[in-house]
């Protein structure tokens, strides 16, 4: 479903934020610690802090929905991917390192865009990560425009 540019797009150090819901369809919002897609499935290992972002990882269920937002800080290029949890667990040593280059990378960009230390402190974490194993189902354009919101088909989506 995801086109070799759109994973090389959401593979790259983009700002990540999801949401879940709990079983009453409340919101719960998070902001993610990096993805990779398998390339052979098409479904992503999306990482997640469970310590900064409690309420969002537990409610990420496998079966539940999940929305992830993908933006690319410097030009605020965007796209959302709404899909389907199919497992959830603590993330293994390669997630993890996979996390912790994540967040090292993320925070020397934001760091560069005047963005401190501290701001970013409260929602950028690498502790404690989980991994979530996501069917993707739709993509959107999320890049503000007259194209916001548009559903991408799988061979406009890159």
């Amino acid at each position: 479903m995801l086109g070799p540019e759109l994973v090389e797009f959401i593979e790259s150090p983009v700002m990540i934020l999801f949401a879940t819901r709990d079983g009453t369809g409340r919101p719960m919002i998070g902001r993610g610690s990096g993805v990779r897609v398998d390339r052979q499935s098409g479904h992503l290992h999306f990482l997640a802090s469970g310590s900064q972002w409690p309420d969002a990882v537990g409610e990420a269920l496998a079966g539940r929905p999940i929305a992830m937002t993908y933006v690319r800080a410097a030009d605020y290029k965007a796209c959302q991917i709404k899909g389907r949890i199919l497992a959830a667990g603590p993330a293994d040593e390669a997630h993890r390192a996979r996390g912790e280059a994540y967040v090292a990378e993320q925070l020397a960009r934001m760091l560069a865009l005047g963005v401190t230390r501290m701001q970013l402190s409260s929602t950028l974490s690498d502790q404690e990560l989980v991994c979530l194993t996501i069917e993707p189902q739709a993509i959107f354009e999320q890049t503000p425009g007259p194209g916001a919101g548009r559903r991408l088909i799988p061979e406009a989506a890159a």
